[in-house]
């Protein structure tokens, strides 16, 4: 329990007192405290002229009786505080509030269906609604719980929400993150929580680019916390050019590693920069083929305190090298340098490169250190080119790790293609012989909407019977159906499951599907 105080729960639009009052003379409390400690026996019971009389009782029981009567006196009220003000409002949310019935979907997705909530989330975003202020509580627990939420938590919940936040401890992560309708206010940047300041410099980035850079620039020396500084460097990703090369440059000599890989990060978004220049220069000097048309990288000569400054590694402690730390270093000079470097030191196209690449030890797996940095360079770079290239040269059912044959950076890739084209690729490997399970593990992989062409193919193999039935492998395209088909194709799937043994897997997919149909609808 906390404290004790003089009162119990303020009214409504002020707020209690800090620490309580002191008790007043005229309170016996601590008399009756003292005669307790003492014993009856010893003291008689103090006078209480604050209290009601009660007749009758003596010694000890007039003792307890009084102290009883104390203790409510003492929780029974509060004296008023004085030179506090109301509670200001919320600002206005003018964004419609989602109906009824969507209301109630929510708390459903809430409490029975947690893996739909991204998607309620996102079509809520997409219609440019909000959500009820009676949902609020709710969602900002559920932000407590999984952090990669909370940038579309943070649109759904609005202004209410972002009030509502101020007022427990464990929902002030929300204060960090933008709202539609965000303004710069000179109070948060230069007297608000961490969180605040974020927000604001967010909001300023987004409308004057060039002055929320001067701002954070000059408040740089001054802030003693890392994290804070990490959260405000990341705030420079909005609007990033040429102009903040020269201050992410200097977060490179930051003391903290996550503020460094945060400028780093930054840094390889702008390839026609000095540092992208550097980066280019450094891969010139290291890599090169082989007689046999092998791609091959030599870690001396990226041993150097300037390349170890430019790729955010620690400097070099003296001692000799472990083969790990050369090739975390290799792994982290082709991911972050510029792709276009390689064509032209190899003077081949992408495709070109990986095959070349691809022909090391290893062959296209986690074991390839070098394939395997193209490919994360690839997704950390955004190149829907070179992603494309990569899928060419390896194929989509080929693409796994040699050891645990898991898919290998799969989805990521297929997620930097254009739709169509992702579903064209996985529908044209996808065939009536293929495996149950090969169809449930690449559909997984690729993220929805599917194309009306793959969602026919994929209703047409869950209505198949085979020869030989895979549970398993039914039960992973059923899964993968329901977390990306389109949900109107629940009604080209009959009531009567088509087999028997997986009628459970089967019909879950449908009433995941009609639950989403309606969801949908309700927006």
């Amino acid at each position: 329990m906390g404290p004790e105080r003089k009162g119990g729960l303020p009214v409504t639009g002020t707020r209690a007192p800090e620490s309580p009052d002191p008790p007043a003379p005229a309170d016996s409390w601590d008399r009756l405290v003292s005669a307790a400690l003492v014993g009856t026996s010893r003291r008689p019971v103090p006078d209480t002229p604050d209290l009601p009389d009660l007749p009758g009782a003596e010694g000890a029981g007039a003792l307890l009786d009084r102290a009883a009567l104390a203790a409510v006196r003492r929780v029974a009220g509060y004296v008023p505080a004085t030179g506090t003000a109301p509670l200001a409002p919320d600002t206005e949310d003018e964004r419609p509030e989602v109906g009824r019935a969507a209301t109630d979907r929510l708390e459903r997705v809430l409490t029975e269906r947690i893996e739909l909530l991204p998607e309620w989330l996102e079509l809520v975003a997409a219609r440019g609604r909000r959500a009820a202020h009676s949902s609020v509580p709710a969602l900002l627990d559920q932000g407590v719980r999984d952090s990669r939420l909370r940038p579309a938590l943070a649109t759904a919940i609005g202004t209410r929400g972002h009030w509502m936040a101020r007022f427990n401890p464990s929902w002030s992560y929300m204060l960090a993150e933008s709202a539609p309708g965000d303004r710069f206010g000179e109070r948060d940047w230069e007297r608000g929580t961490p969180g605040e300041r974020r927000r604001a410099l967010a909001a300023l980035r987004a409308a004057d680019p060039g002055r929320a850079r001067a701002l954070l620039a000059a408040a740089w020396p001054g802030l003693a916390k890392a994290e804070l500084r990490r959260r405000l460097l990341e705030t420079l990703a909005t609007g990033l050019g040429p102009a903040d090369e020269e201050f992410l440059e200097g977060a490179l000599d930051d003391r903290s590693a996550n503020v460094r890989g945060c400028a780093l990060s930054l840094l390889t978004r702008l390839t026609g920069g000095a540092h992208a220049e550097r980066l280019r220069g450094c891969v010139r000097r290291s890599a090169s083929l082989d007689a046999d048309g092998i791609l091959r990288m030599d870690p001396a000569g990226t041993d150097d305190p300037a390349v170890r400054r430019d790729l955010a590694l620690a400097a070099s402690d003296g001692r000799s090298e472990s083969a790990n730390q050369r090739q975390e270093r290799m792994w982290a000079l082709v991911t972050h340098t510029p792709l276009d470097a390689w064509p032209g030191l190899l003077g081949t196209d992408p495709a070109g490169v990986l095959t070349a690449a691809r022909k090391g030890p290893g062959g296209y797996g986690r074991n390839n250190r070098l394939f395997g940095a193209l490919v994360n360079a690839v997704v950390v770079q955004q190149d829907a080119e070179w992603a494309e290239a990569a899928l060419g040269t390896i194929g989509v059912q080929t693409m796994r790790h040699p050891n645990t044959g898991e898919l290998f950076q799969l989805a990521n890739l297929l997620g930097l293609l254009p739709l169509r084209e992702r579903c064209g690729l996985v529908s044209g490997v996808l065939d009536d012989a293929a495996p149950l399970v090969r169809w449930g593990e690449l559909l997984h992989a690729v993220r929805g909407p599917w194309t009306p062409e793959l969602g026919e193919r994929v209703v047409g193999r869950l209505l198949t019977k085979g020869r030989k039935h895979d549970h398993h492998g039914y039960r992973e395209l059923c899964e993968a159906a329901a977390a990306h088909m389109a949900p109107e194709y629940v009604a080209e799937l009959p009531g009567e499951p088509p087999i028997d043994t997986s009628a459970d897997a089967y019909l879950q997919l449908r009433d995941t599907l009609r639950f989403r149909l309606d969801m949908h609808r309700e927006l």
